[in-house]
């Protein structure tokens, strides 16, 4: 059974589940966790405490509770695909608490300090890191190691920390490269398969009177989100933030604003003003999410012919933000077997992760759903698949402990958009920056 605690406050609030989903994807409304609470708590890490699975039956009982965000107009596809969970245990109870998705952190942080919590979190944001350090997850390792189906996830899906599973995202939301096909055809280019293709696209589209491309260059997380498949392309990591990679990548967008490809404008550009301005019908490529295929056939449906292919890559080093919700074992759950289950029944399985894709359009991460027909027939999902299996990357990266060095990023790449820097100038500053900023 299954029992819905959405609170008070939800009829008041506009935002979709889209909405929170697309902003925890590009990292928008990151939290800044600050104060004695979060300082204090930092000290005490993660709950590594782990158990194997016990055997469990129709006939388990008990009580689990799930903290989630999803808005009122979207919980649906939390409450279907928690009743996938509940025919296959029918005496466990299961609460569905709602909490906004920027209080999750504090709430879960202020909880574990009082060694209480959820025993499931579904979470997607990136304060992942402040969390576990806070002890509000505890390890799913060993659950993971003996899980049959785990190699059909890839690797940027799974959150570790000191070398061990914490979350994993069942389904995933990331940037490929849009396209207009009446442009292309009326300007005589294929769809671009490399950065070579792409430089040669835009030098005709500009010069049939067109607008190139458009994508996100604010200087905020969404920027980041938007500039790493370019840089990680060229060598870049937080880790390992190589000022000649970071160069690189700022040389070639710089080189699209200063040609008038890539219109200075978009400094001031989330990606849902990305595809506004794509959507006009003048604009031939955009870097934006999976999540605008919906949009896309409201607000442009037969204008003009669409497509979606994989964003051109300097190198197979190439990595994309796979973002999206992860779930985690709560770090005071006193029922880990039975949250794992529910893990395992819902968001991990072929069967939820069926419900996600037709209720909200996330896209499986498991490599075995990769050909099935609610895929397959779906031909905009085909780049976003492939990007997931080939170049799916790790978000928030490095667990949440480079959120102040992502701002770094997305700063200086606004930067050159707008001609406010040199590349070498803002690569330099950038590089110098993650160094200083990256909380390994």
């Amino acid at each position: 059974m299954n029992e819905l605690d959405q609170g008070s406050s939800l009829l008041d609030r506009g935002l979709s589940r889209r909405q929170l989903l697309k902003g925890a994807a590009a990292g928008a409304g990151s939290l800044a966790l600050a104060g004695s609470l979060a300082e204090f708590l930092a000290a005490c890490g993660g709950n590594t405490t782990t158990t194997t699975t016990s055997k469990l039956d129709a006939n388990t009982a008990g009580n689990l509770e799930v903290w989630h965000y999803s808005s009122q107009q979207d919980v649906k596809t939390i409450q279907d695909y928690s009743a996938l969970f509940s025919q296959k245990y029918p005496k466990v109870n299961v609460k569905l608490t709602y909490v906004e998705f920027s209080e999750m952190p504090k709430r879960a942080i202020a909880a574990a300090g009082a060694k209480q919590g959820p025993d499931v979190f579904i979470y997607g944001g990136n304060e992942v890191n402040a969390m576990y350090k806070a002890g509000v997850f505890k390890s799913a390792d060993s659950y993971w190691q003996s899980f049959a189906d785990k190699g059909q996830f890839p690797d940027g899906v799974i959150t570790r920390f000191n070398n061990k599973v914490y979350g994993i995202k069942g389904y995933v939301n990331l940037t490929g490269l849009w396209y207009n096909q009446d442009i292309l055809d009326a300007v005589g280019v294929a769809v671009p398969k490399t950065i070579d293709d792409l430089n040669n696209a835009f030098a005709k589209i500009k010069a049939a009177g067109k607008v190139p491309i458009a994508l996100t260059g604010q200087p905020t997380d969404q920027g980041d989100w938007t500039a790493f498949p370019w840089l990680s392309g060229y060598g870049f990591s937080y880790k390992n933030p190589e000022s000649s990679a970071i160069e690189q990548a700022f040389a070639l967008v710089s080189d699209w604003s200063k040609k008038g490809y890539l219109p200075k404008e978009s400094v001031q550009w989330g990606q849902a003003e990305t595809f506004n301005r794509w959507a006009v019908g003048d604009v031939a490529f955009m870097e934006n999410g999976n999540w605008n295929i919906g949009p896309a056939s409201r607000n442009v449906g037969s204008k003009f012919k669409y497509g979606t292919t994989p964003l051109p890559a300097a190198s197979g080093k190439q990595g994309i933000f796979l973002g999206g919700e992860a779930l985690w074992i709560g770090g005071f759950s006193k029922v880990p077997d039975i949250a794992w289950a529910y893990m395992q029944e819902t968001l991990l399985s072929k069967e939820g992760l069926l419900i996600t894709l037709k209720e909200s359009g996330g896209i499986p991460a498991r490599h075995d759903m990769s050909g099935l027909p609610d895929v397959t027939n779906n031909p905009l999902l085909a780049a976003y698949t492939s990007e997931v299996k080939d170049h799916g990357a790790e978000y928030p990266p490095e667990g949440g402990a480079a959120i102040a060095a992502q701002a770094v990023i997305a700063q200086n790449w606004s930067a050159v958009i707008a001609g406010q820097k040199s590349p070498s100038q803002a690569a330099k500053d950038a590089s110098d920056g993650v160094k200083a900023n990256y909380k390994a």
